[in-house]
């Protein structure tokens, strides 16, 4: 093909991406999102649209939180540590550790999410926001280990391990570490995983009811081998290169993170890194997650390509279509076309749902002061309510949340539930209660006992 018709279909091509980001940033609210195309020769394409949580629109060194994209950048540098002999795959935590409470799962197991925490035991542990010294070491001793060694299930708190053992394994801080042998030998100058970098971190966002809203939550540095890193688009096309070519990270390392290993919930996992299979060519790819950003990296290694994607905004209701960004633009530069995902529609709904429950418990609890029935049905209304109060009680744990990490990811639907909880219990309370009836005269309001009057 001509150079000039080549350069005609690389801008037909890259307007479509363009316009599939700014419908997808439509779709999601998102304020500021940054992405970039990056083929054999390097970066071939870069969009930035919107404003940071400060106001300022977003570039190429806008800071965002990558959340477990910093899974990667953990498992590489342990299997740094395997190729220099520090430890082995097959070495189980005991070897190098002693405070982890229960369980003794192997480093492989670990980094492929076989280890027997599950998805909860993570969420309890996160978002401590600890920045003081040692705050790895007392989030793994407050871990519960509930799973079953050998099933796969992803979760945070198999990373937060593995960073108490590379803490162990080299005598110094994690994040000191992550610097030292991860971001300064690939250039990523503008990369940190430090409380102080974190100053210079503009808010996130996350949606209320469909609608972006401003969060700025301390930092946590407990959280940094598995979400807590700092990075901005120039840094993780960097980091991406990285793991596609080059010797800063080496071929056999490479090959070693991202082939499969185990079955994971979607397809496969491999050390860290999520492996697709697609019509026989392999995808290599991980989101990252954290109340107020979403990234997304996918790695197509026999094409020495791959795309990126940062937002500053993230909900559970939301992730499908978040998710879907990064392989929807590898599409439509492969010659596709794509239009965004849309959001759960349970997740969607859930926040209506439950604040449509809070407005029925409101209206019985006005109710109950009135009391239009007999005794029997004031204490049948009473055990029903009392059966929702229970229900809603249970509802996070059924979703693997508690009510402490639901107000975090999901504080629409946190705080609807927590209005229906009150509601629907001073309505079963209220039915409960001996009735107000109205005076012989003068219209006044007594209190008494139930079965009575006056």
């Amino acid at each position: 093909m001509p150079a000039q018709a080549a350069d005609e279909a690389d801008t037909a091509r890259f307007d479509r991406v363009d316009d599939y980001l700014d419908a997808y940033a439509d779709q999601n609210d998102i304020p500021g999102v940054v992405a970039a195309v990056i083929g054999p020769d390097g970066t071939e394409h870069e969009y930035a649209y919107g404003t940071d949580g400060d106001g300022d629109e977003v570039d190429t060194e806008t800071p965002f939180l990558i959340g477990s994209v910093a899974k990667t950048m953990t498992a590489t540098i342990v299997m740094q540590l395997e190729s220099k002999g520090k430890l082995a795959l097959s070495d189980h935590v005991s070897e190098h550790i002693d405070f982890l409470p229960e369980g003794d799962p192997t480093i492989e197991q670990l980094l492929t999410h076989t280890a027997g925490f599950t998805g909860a035991d993570g969420i309890a542990v996160a978002d401590r926001y600890d920045n003081e010294p040692g705050a790895i070491r007392r989030a793994v001793e407050s871990l519960e280990h509930s799973g079953t060694v050998g099933e796969y299930a992803y979760t945070s708190a198999d990373f937060l391990v593995l960073g108490a053992i590379v803490e162990s394994v080299t005598g110094r801080p994690y994040e000191e570490v992550l610097e030292s042998d991860l971001l300064e030998p690939l250039g990523m100058t503008r990369s940190s995983a430090s409380a102080e970098a974190a100053a210079e971190l503009p808010p996130g966002h996350r949606l209320w009811w469909g609608r972006a809203a401003g969060y700025d939550p301390p930092f946590d540095e407990s959280g940094t081998p598995y979400a807590s890193v700092i990075s901005t688009l120039a840094d993780v096309e960097t980091y991406a290169t990285a793991q596609l070519r080059g010797e800063a990270i080496s071929s056999d390392i490479r090959e070693n993170m991202q082939r499969p290993r185990v079955e994971s919930s979607d397809d496969h996992y491999g050390l860290g890194w999520s492996v697709t299979d697609d019509d026989g060519e392999r995808i290599v790819h991980h989101t990252g997650a954290t109340p107020g950003f979403f990234v997304h990296v996918l790695l197509v290694p026999d094409r020495q390509s791959a795309v990126v994607i940062l937002t500053n905004v993230y909900s559970e209701a939301a992730a499908p279509s978040l998710a879907a960004g990064a392989e929807d633009v590898w599409r439509i530069v492969d010659g596709d076309s794509r239009t965004p995902a849309g959001s759960d529609p349970v997740l969607g709904a859930m926040p209506w749902v439950l604040s449509g429950i809070a407005l029925f418990g409101l209206a019985l609890a006005v109710l109950s002061l009135w009391r239009p029935v007999r005794r029997r049905g004031r204490i049948i209304a009473a055990a029903v309510s009392l059966v929702v109060v229970v229900g809603l009680w249970l509802l996070p744990g059924l979703v693997g949340y508690d009510l402490r990490a639901l107000r975090i990811w999901a504080p629409d639907a946190a705080w609807s539930l927590i209005a229906a909880l009150a509601l629907w219990a001073i309505a079963a309370i209220g039915w409960l209660l001996p009735r107000f009836v109205r005076g012989a005269e003068g219209g006044t309001r007594t209190l008494t006992p139930e079965g009575t009057g006056t």
